[in-house]
């Protein structure tokens, strides 16, 4: 056949629930966690370099978890779960801290695909770009030499989005995906900074 499987890409973002859209002020839990765990599926299409960020995402999404799990109710938006706990226990707020920053990252990459005009092939600079934008300023020097190996063994554009009416799909995608998950990490964020839990130490 002429379609060769080369033109398929290995993300589908349709195949993705996503974030939800905000209707309301807050942010559900469980919904977050959900898309969260997406996020990680789609970092895993990236390759085994990647396992690091994977084993750092999971680790903090299984925390929020299991925070959450205590009283399902009671822990219902992700608010209550932080706010209810400030100054008692940032075990929830750490995790979420480091998943958040780590969710901007993957959110800066695709909208730096997204809006380049160019579709360059190699996505190592955008992946540079997102990640001096977000994590950089938290990681010690160790952590960054890390990083910057694994830049260079990111997948391509055609290899992640695909080719012709792959990619075009998962770019129509992205123009409500990115936006929804952007203004959810942007509540967060604001969530965190309100109540002085946005750590700046490096690790």
């Amino acid at each position: 056949s002429s379609s060769s499987s080369s033109a398929v890409a290995r993300i589908q973002f349709k195949t993705l629930k996503g974030f939800p859209a905000s209707t309301v002020d807050k942010v559900e839990t469980q919904a977050f966690l959900n898309a969260a765990k997406e996020i990680v599926t789609v970092i895993e299409s990236f390759g085994k370099l990647f396992t690091p960020v994977i084993s750092d995402m999971n680790g903090n999404i299984n925390k929020l978890t299991k925070a959450y799990g205590a009283d399902v109710i009671k822990y219902q938006y992700l608010e209550d779960l932080i706010v209810l706990n400030v100054n008692i226990d940032d075990f929830a707020a750490n995790a979420l801290l480091w998943l958040k920053r780590g969710l901007q990252l993957i959110c800066t990459f695709f909208e730096n695909i997204y809006a380049d005009t160019k579709h360059t092939e190699v996505l190592k600079q955008h992946l540079q770009d997102a990640y001096e934008r977000t994590l950089k300023p938290y990681h010690g020097f160790i952590v960054q030499n890390t990083i910057k190996i694994i830049y260079s063994w990111v997948p391509t554009r055609s290899q992640l989005l695909g080719q012709g009416a792959y990619h075009d799909e998962n770019i129509e995608v992205l123009t409500q995906y990115l936006p929804t998950m952007r203004a959810h990490l942007d509540k967060i964020d604001a969530l965190l900074r309100a109540h002085n839990l946005d750590d700046k130490r490096k690790v």
